[in-house]
């Protein structure tokens, strides 16, 4: 079954495609039901001839000096110009037949200023005289739209036409001779399908910002203009407009025709540049697209000033550097891949096509007809369905890539370790035996230091490669129903699959092959390498403990492996003795006061004030022996002082606070709460008790969860961050982007602010894929009423970037390292110091 996004895209192009059958039914009708040249009406004779005159002269004057030199020749054989000048036809009319005729003289030019129609009878006295043009205020909507004359010839009858057409700009105006009925049927035909292109393009318009306003992407925005700067235009040309518009807003269109020609090149540039996306990398590409723009967009402004037939040709030699650049702009993405974009491409080509039978026309080379009349309505009909075709296109293949990241790390393309967790759950769910296999290639990280990220990722991927070889030996589970991968990826380097044979099996039949297969030598970065790997085994049927607190043990235990160390292992036969040491000694040192909170700054991003800081906890004399923050959180949650340990944090917090007074004033302080501090009891009173207690406004105080609470008690945690709330305490969803849970859960509950995890921005300014998925993380939080903070920033470039997301606050080393409460308020004031000297 398709999405509901994807199937109202799919019958939104059905429906434009349908119509434009209509269309073009509609023109074949036209076409093969009415004549397009002088002398096709049956019985009667037409003998036409032209004059043309560098200066304006009256018709008593032509009648009286000019009319014998008038030159034979049909309307086609006029040399039509821009520029002012007269043009005068004489058009000499028999009636062969013995029964009067009516007939009608269509002008199909409705951008015409001046039209004078002058009936002179066979003694050539003027029996009656007309004025058309856009120019003229008493017309009617007909004959402004299909300018026209009626008239009666008796039989046998010859009368003449004399036409002056005096214009300044578009001067080429075909004449058709129709009876009654034929013009009738012409104009109801003509007018159906003006209404059905109209109709297209409106709809497609509301549409198209319809999606604007749900996905608040502007490429949209840049569609809807174009499709309605194309609208405008042929409205003037064609003459429909009359019937859209008031008819002083027409006039006035007919005067900046060119202003809407600037119009159509300037939105199919812009749609270019943003549809291809070049404006998120902002390289050469997208400077010298920019360039241009800001060149026709003063042509544009400079077009207003100028006379038609002035600025009408700087227009036209404009065009052929908009093809151009945007052909570079395609064909670069082409040739990077950028295959999505096929309807894009392939929307070109009615437009260029279309657009060259116009001058030509005009020009004379291609004759004239109704359909050469219409192509371009005809291929802008086309070339705006095939444009949406490509934004829906578009969109599905976003939808698509962000479904795949969701579960996929961005580097390495394998699975994530929240996949890993759901999939676990639905097997225990389901009450399956299963084994996780853990491998891990020792001192990965120090590996990862000298290669870089990408050359890392690259060196898993064919890690990950081998074990999926042997995936079937080890009878492993998928990991993800919509694929056959059997390969996550956790930290550190550290890979895992889910195997349906039970520990003992594995550890003594299964992976011992694995483990010779995977000690081969390795080429990566010209490096080659000769690794040695760790396996661990996690048996959930034997675990007395949370599966997941085995996996966090099993990780532990395979990254502290030493190099040149090859071996297979339970997590149940790791038991560390020296852990009810530490866990010992970490309860007396927050009873002695061992421990301490560093402070690290939280900068509004537009301003650089202060806005806050992140409180961390350290332990001194333990993390001078290598035992890292990391691994103080890990022995309080495995040896179930997390809670004790959360609750010391955030009384020691709310004393800072209490104690730095004005320093402090204005600004919040962060703690970070573990996933099991949600079933603290009466956690909600408790820290009720120590704001209290300190004299703390609560407002002062954030609290930041991990996603990885998301998924271990959801309704725990919906009421937790309900009673918080009323408190007045604003939970922070911390590391965001990790984890695929939070896609799902973020707008179930209250979070007042959403932090976006530093794997992310570290590599912002180096990584296309991130950049999507921080850009796309702001504009989603903002539109849910959430703020966003930055961690991980370290350099002016990530701010820039950041900053023109829209990011709200940053953290990071830019600005400051995590510092305990001493250096903290030096630094703060150095800072306020800096700020009151920027603002002087």
């Amino acid at each position: 079954m398709l999405p509901r996004l994807d199937l109202f895209n799919v019958l939104a192009a059905c429906l434009l495609a349908t119509l434009v059958l209509i269309a073009g039914v509609l023109a074949a009708n036209i076409t093969q039901s009415s004549p397009h040249s002088l002398g096709n009406e049956p019985g009667v004779t037409v003998v036409p001839s032209f004059m043309v005159l560098p200066q304006a002269v009256t018709f008593s004057a032509l009648h009286e000096k000019h009319f014998d030199d008038f030159t034979a020749g049909s309307w086609q054989q006029v040399p039509w110009q821009f520029g002012t000048q007269q043009y005068w036809l004489r058009l000499t009319i028999t009636n062969n037949q013995t029964e009067p005729r009516s007939l009608i003289a269509r002008f199909d030019n409705p951008m015409v200023d001046n039209l004078l129609v002058y009936h002179l009878d066979e003694a050539g006295q003027v029996q009656h005289s007309v004025q058309l043009g856009d120019h003229r205020r008493d017309l009617s909507q007909l004959e402004y739209a299909l300018p026209h004359y009626a008239f009666t010839l008796q039989a046998q009858q010859q009368h003449t036409l004399v036409i002056g057409i005096h214009t300044t700009g578009i001067s080429k105006t075909p004449v058709n001779l129709y009876s009654e009925q034929t013009f009738f049927e012409l104009s109801r035909s003509t007018f159906s399908l003006w209404s059905v292109y109209v109709g297209v393009l409106l709809m497609t318009a509301l549409y198209n910002l319809i999606l604007y306003f749900s996905i608040r992407d502007r490429v949209y925005l840049l569609y809807v203009g174009y499709i309605l700067a194309v609208m405008t235009l042929l409205g003037i040309v064609l003459g429909y407009g009359f019937y859209l518009w008031p008819t002083s807003w027409q006039q006035w269109f007919h005067h900046q025709v060119i202003l809407f020609n600037y119009a159509i090149a300037i939105t199919t540039l812009g749609f270019c540049v943003m549809f291809l996306r070049y404006h998120k990398d902002r390289g050469k590409p997208y400077r010298v697209a920019i360039g241009y723009l800001q060149l026709l967009l003063l042509l544009c402004a400079l077009s207003l000033f100028l006379p038609e037939f002035y600025s009408a040709p700087i227009f036209f030699i404009t065009m052929p550097g908009l093809y151009i650049i945007c052909f570079w702009l395609i064909f670069k993405k082409l040739i990077s891949g950028f295959r999505w974009a096929k309807y894009y491409v392939l929307s070109w080509f009615p437009l260029l096509c279309a657009a060259a039978i116009q001058p030509l026309e005009l020009t004379g080379v291609i004759e004239y007809s109704y359909l050469t009349r219409h192509a371009f309505l005809f291929g802008s009909l086309i070339e705006i369905t095939l444009m949406a075709l490509a934004l829906a296109d578009r969109v599905r293949y976003q939808r698509k890539k962000s479904l795949y990241y969701a579960i996929h790390n961005s580097h390495s393309g394998l699975l994530t370790y929240t996949t890993l967790m759901r999939r676990i759950a639905q097997l225990q769910n389901q009450r399956r035996s299963f084994t996780l296999c853990i491998v891990h290639m020792a001192n990965f990280q120090n590996l990862q230091k000298t290669i870089g990220i990408e050359s890392s990722s690259q060196l898993l991927k064919s890690i990950a490669a081998t074990l999926s070889e042997h995936a079937k030996a080890l009878r492993c589970y998928r990991i993800h129903p919509s694929s056959k991968e059997t390969v996550a990826e956790l930290n550190n380097g550290c890979l895992a699959v889910l195997s349906a044979e039970p520990a003992a099996t594995l550890e003594h039949q299964r992976l011992p092959h694995l483990l010779s297969q995977l000690q081969a030598e390795l080429s990566v970065a010209d490096l080659r390498l000769k690794p040695s790997y760790i396996l661990a085994t996690v048996a959930a049927e034997q675990s007395s403990q949370p599966f997941k607190q085995l996996i966090e043990q099993a990780c532990q235990c395979v990254q502290k492996a030493p190099a040149g160390l090859h071996r297979i292992f339970s997590v149940d036969d790791n038991n560390d003795v020296s852990q009810l040491q530490r866990a010992t000694a970490l309860q007396q040192a927050m009873h002695n006061n061992e421990l301490c909170l560093y402070y690290q700054p939280q900068l509004n991003l537009q301003t650089l004030q202060v806005c806050g800081a992140e409180a961390l906890l350290r332990w001194p004399q333990q993390q001078s022996r290598d035992f890292t923050v990391e691994d103080i959180i890990h022995l309080a949650e495995q040896t179930g002082l997390i809670n004790q340990l959360t609750l010391w944090i955030l009384n020691c917090a709310c004393r800072d606070i209490a104690a730095q007074g004005v320093l402090w004033q204005g600004q919040h302080i962060s703690v970070n709460l573990s996933a099991r501090d949600i079933h603290i009891a009466d956690f909600t009173h408790k820290l009720a008790d120590i704001l209290n207690e300190h004299g703390v406004v609560p407002t002062q105080l954030k609290l930041e969860l991990t996603e990885s609470a998301l998924v271990d008690d959801p309704e725990a945690l919906k009421a937790l961050i309900a009673r918080l709330a009323e408190l007045g305490v604003h939970v922070v969803l911390d590391d965001y982007g990790t984890g695929y849970s939070s896609l799902e859960y973020l707008v179930k509950y209250a979070f007042a602010e959403l932090k976006i995890d530093k794997y992310f921005v570290m590599s912002l300014a180096h990584s296309q894929h991130h950049q999507a998925i921080v850009n796309t993380t702001i504009m989603m939080a903002h539109n849910l009423g959430l703020k966003v903070t930055a961690e991980g920033v370290e350099t002016q470039e990530i701010a820039h970037l950041l900053r023109h997301y829209g990011a709200d606050t940053a953290q990071g080393y830019l600005y400051a390292k995590p510092m305990n409460i001493a250096d903290y308020n030096a630094w703060l004031q150095q800072h306020k110091q800096w700020s009151n000297d920027s603002l002087a």
